[in-house]
């Protein structure tokens, strides 16, 4: 992913440019990987108890919070899966892409981005000697969900930097 970059565009929007076939389809697979966190231990992960003792606060959360953090990663996905609609071929670099989406949205990237992440890693178990492993085999699920944390998480990483103003 050496052509990869973030960067501000006019009329307050970020441009990510260089975007390689194998982010791209990782990208895009992003909605179908957070439509899974229903699972029960994914949904464990997303929106967890507050406590561990006390079951009315823990019911409260349930019923008062969840559904609210629910609607904000649905929207945050829906925002990444429309600006994805605008993807075009980047000029500059050759079978790469290019998006441009506004600026406000940076934060439902990083939100949209980090569901994934998490989605795959509790649906395939990844541990953190997982996160090491450098010999992937594509043909493995568990390995395919390895690699796209992998790359969505650089992806994160420099939309982070990005904000932060380290890019």
């Amino acid at each position: 992913m050496k052509y990869l970059r973030v960067r501000a565009e006019p009329g307050k929007r970020i441009a990510i440019t260089g975007i390689n076939p194998v982010l791209l389809d990782c990208l895009q697979n992003v909605p179908g990987i957070v439509e899974q966190r229903d699972a029960p231990n994914v949904r464990k992960r997303l929106f967890p108890p507050p406590t561990s003792s006390d079951n009315a606060a823990n019911r409260d959360w349930e019923n008062l919070v969840v559904p609210d953090l629910r609607h904000l990663f649905d929207s945050a996905v829906e925002i990444m899966a429309r600006d994805l609609e605008s993807l075009t071929a980047d000029p500059q670099h050759q079978h790469h892409f290019r998006i441009v989406f506004a600026e406000d949205h940076l934060a439902a990237w990083m939100s949209a981005l980090n569901q994934a992440r998490l989605v795959l890693g509790e649906l395939f178990a990844v541990t953190e000697d997982d996160m090491r492993q450098t010999d992937l085999d594509m043909k493995q699920p568990k390995d395919l969900a390895l690699f796209r944390i992998h790359v969505l998480g650089y992806l994160l990483q420099l939309l982070v930097e990005y904000a932060t103003g380290l890019s």
